[in-house]
């Protein structure tokens, strides 16, 4: 299934942000063991999209394609209200949303490797949820038809 394959994108998208971002993984420096909570949030999406594409694949059913609809909805709203936590990151590094917005979705370059990662995994996940809202609408069951009446 064709729909699948923007899952598996945001996937290894999602792999690549894990495995490269050093600014994602240690706070901005300020984290010398373990990992910051974004990074886990990063962790926790990209298992779920590599589920939610397996079984887009496997199932191949209408409500695979609801679920992967409100999925990748339910990302974006998680992506854009990450934006919010800009208090949160680099202790305190970003002193308003816009200023990480910038950051997230590369206007300004602050180092690291996330530069268009965010906004290219954002893209995905947007594009997904309109395919996956325009496959809904076009492959609507039909009415079943009316069972004439007896004269």
């Amino acid at each position: 299934m064709f729909y699948s394959i923007a899952f598996f994108v945001a996937f290894a998208l999602g792999v690549v942000m894990l495995v490269t971002d050093k600014n994602l993984r240690t706070n901005f420096g300020y984290m010398s063991s373990g990992y910051f909570l974004h990074w886990y949030v990063i962790l926790l999406v990209t298992i779920a999209t590599v589920v939610g594409g397996a079984l887009l694949v496997l199932v191949r059913s209408r409500m695979s394609v609801k679920a992967g609809a409100v999925g990748s909805g339910l990302i974006v709203a998680i992506f854009l209200g990450d934006i919010l936590t800009y208090g949160e990151v680099g202790n305190g590094f970003f002193k308003s949303p816009s200023s990480f917005a910038n950051y997230l979705f590369g206007v300004s370059y602050y180092g690291g490797d996330i530069r268009f990662l965010y906004d290219a995994m954002l893209g995905v996940y947007i594009a997904a949820f309109i395919a996956g809202i325009v496959l809904l609408s076009t492959t609507r069951k039909n009415p079943a038809s009316p069972v004439p009446t007896p004269q």
